[in-house]
């Protein structure tokens, strides 16, 4: 049975999504692909897409299906797709995907070659849409369903209430956030992140340009191979460090999340710029298999986030993008316009902090200040 979604809500994120950041224009040809559990926001995607005079097309996951092939051996199958798949990828000019599988539980129990076999179509998928031109959004709210819920631990009602609320925001208020940031950030100092929890850590800025995600594909994004596909909701503001400095502990009050299954009670402690000892009191041995793999850069900082929602509190996934949450990264951050190429990338987000720009408050007690 499909979930109860109002028919007035899902409306209501087609709009925001392919009105607001999406832009989609009358004649183009718009892919929504979806599991199960989203077929009724994807609905709202049809009539919207409709609306605007586009031609919508549903590319359909079956979640039972989807096991069955993992359990036959058939992972193979559908990280490979047909030619007839990548023919409707190149002809697309807007894509939406609902997050799949839905069963987290289920596929955090996968071995790591199983997953290469399902996702071997990454990197070519990234190609071939980049060369298309093609602009997408990747939609969290397909996340939130009560199997998930009970994965993590929060109300799924309240998840669902929280990204609905992220996801259609009106963005000119959170442009405006990243630009008064922009100009603190993008300059050199020092960096002291405090919180009563034992969070004490000192970086520095060294003239930076910073970036930040909002849900939305900007014109510049068709140039980054990755940026074309926006993820909704999105809301942060992000610069790398020096990667010779760092010092003091930062203690985590949020969940990790980047590992598959939640990893709690984070905790990075650094001396003279370098990770010394890491690790999470609950779920942290994908952390600490992934670190005694990775190379030398693993342990330098990469990077401070901030967080710019005021939706997000409980959203699994979206612990960054929490209003004044503040995020440390170590390991690479070549991506972003750092220094350390590495294989190895972790990160810690803490909420309610203050956070210092030599003497100047950006976050105090975890509101921009």
């Amino acid at each position: 049975m499909l979930p109860s979604i109002p028919t007035a809500d899902a409306d209501r994120l087609a709009r925001a999504v392919l009105r607001g950041r999406l832009g989609v224009r009358p004649k183009e040809n718009v892919t929504i692909e979806v599991y199960p559990s989203s077929v009724p926001w994807a609905a709202g995607f049809v009539r919207e897409a409709r609306r605007l005079g586009a031609r919508p097309l549903v590319h359909y996951e079956d979640e039972g299906a989807y096991w069955d092939a993992v359990a036959r051996g058939r992972a193979h199958l559908i990280g490979t797709p047909g030619e007839h798949e990548w023919a409707l990828l190149e002809k697309t000019d807007v894509y939406v995907y609902f997050w799949g599988p839905e069963d987290q539980a289920h596929a955090d129990t996968l071995s790591e070659a199983t997953w290469r076999a399902l996702t071997a179509f990454n990197s070519k998928w990234y190609e071939v849409g980049g060369k298309a031109g093609v602009r997408g959004a990747r939609m969290s709210i397909a996340r939130a369903t009560e199997a998930n819920a009970r994965f993590w631990g929060v109300p799924a009602s309240r998840w669902r209430r929280e990204v609905l609320a992220a996801s259609t925001r009106d963005l000119g208020g959170l442009r405006r956030d990243v630009a008064r940031l922009r100009k603190l950030l993008e300059g050199s100092g020092r960096l002291r992140l405090r919180h009563s929890n034992g969070t004490d850590l000192t970086l520095a800025l060294v003239g930076r340009e910073t970036h930040s995600g909002l849900g939305d594909v900007p014109p510049e994004a068709k140039t980054s191979r990755f940026a074309w596909m926006a993820s909704v909701p999105d809301a942060n503001v992000y610069v790398t460090v020096d990667e010779s400095t760092a010092d003091g502990s930062v203690v985590s009050n949020r969940t990790n999340s980047m590992y598959g299954a939640p990893a709690r009670g984070g905790r990075f402690d650094f001396e003279n710029g370098r990770l010394v000892r890491g690790g999470f009191t609950s779920g942290g041995r994908p952390f600490a298999t992934a670190f005694r793999g990775g190379d030398a850069g693993k342990a330098r900082p990469s990077l401070v986030e901030i967080g710019l929602d005021p939706a997000i509190r409980f959203a699994p996934m979206l612990e960054e993008s929490e209003r004044g949450a503040v995020t440390i990264g170590i390991g690479n951050n070549v991506p972003y316009g750092g220094k350390t190429s590495s294989r190895f990338a972790s990160l810690l987000t803490v909420g309610g902090a203050d956070l210092f720009l030599d003497d100047r408050p950006i976050v105090r007690n975890g509101r921009l200040a």
